[in-house]
């Protein structure tokens, strides 16, 4: 079955866009609906406020069942997440999120559903965990989804992106490259490899032999003309 987009999201705006009087998400799923829906709230503890906004963004593309899968993980969750057409991994914390969707076996489903067809969004620290891998709590790297070909994250603008460039400094890989998501900014890694920014700028970084370079991702029809350098 042919993969799907992944949709990587600084945070929860872009679930509820509407560019040329259509949603966002409608754009990217290609009339594919309705869907079954799958919510993993694993990196804010299943806090239930979060869980209300992808209802209500699942309930705007009238997706026909829409389900919350705790870190608990019962039979009858592992039965409907192994069935789901669209997953999303919540923010929070990554570390925490990553323990749980790990230890779970949430994991293996959840690149077993991508490679069978099913829609990946990550939003906030569920971007990172989409991505190749990432830091912990105490600067060591581990190994996440990989369904994604680079190192996420999400947010650090203000940081100049810190955190991103210290992850691939560990990796010493120079075909590693890195993805900075800034806040209402999102970025789409379509079926062809190609990465395209959605609605505001993100950021490329990619390792050479001079060093780290950065290259400005720019959405289709940007006009704003403030840039930031990294």
């Amino acid at each position: 079955m042919k993969q799907k987009p992944v949709i990587l999201l600084a945070d929860s705006q872009n679930l509820f866009w509407q560019k040329n009087g259509q949603a966002f998400l409608e754009s990217i799923l290609e009339g594919n609906l309705p869907l079954r829906a799958a919510y993993i709230g694993a990196s804010n503890d299943d806090k239930p406020e979060y869980f209300m906004i992808f209802k209500a963004a699942m309930e705007q593309i009238k997706a026909k069942e829409i389900l919350h899968i705790q870190k608990e993980f019962s039979s009858a969750e592992k039965e409907y997440l192994e069935k789901s057409d669209l997953i999303l991994l919540a923010g929070g914390d990554v570390e925490l999120g990553w323990n749980t969707i790990s230890k779970t076996g949430m994991a293996e489903i959840i690149v077993n559903r991508y490679y069978n067809g099913s829609y990946l969004i990550g939003v906030s620290a569920g971007a990172v965990h989409l991505g190749l891998m990432a830091l912990n709590a105490g600067d060591e790297l581990f190994e996440t989804l990989k369904c994604v070909p680079f190192i996420v994250d999400v947010h650090q603008e203000e940081r100049g992106w810190e955190r991103l460039k210290k992850t691939l400094s560990k990796v010493k890989n120079p075909f590693v490259h890195g993805l900075g998501i800034p806040m209402g900014s999102g970025i789409v890694y379509h079926t062809d490899h190609t990465i395209e920014a959605v609605r505001k700028p993100a950021w490329l970084f990619e390792q050479t032999d001079n060093g780290l370079k950065s290259q400005l991702l720019l959405p289709k029809d940007f006009k704003e003309t403030s840039q930031r350098s990294y």
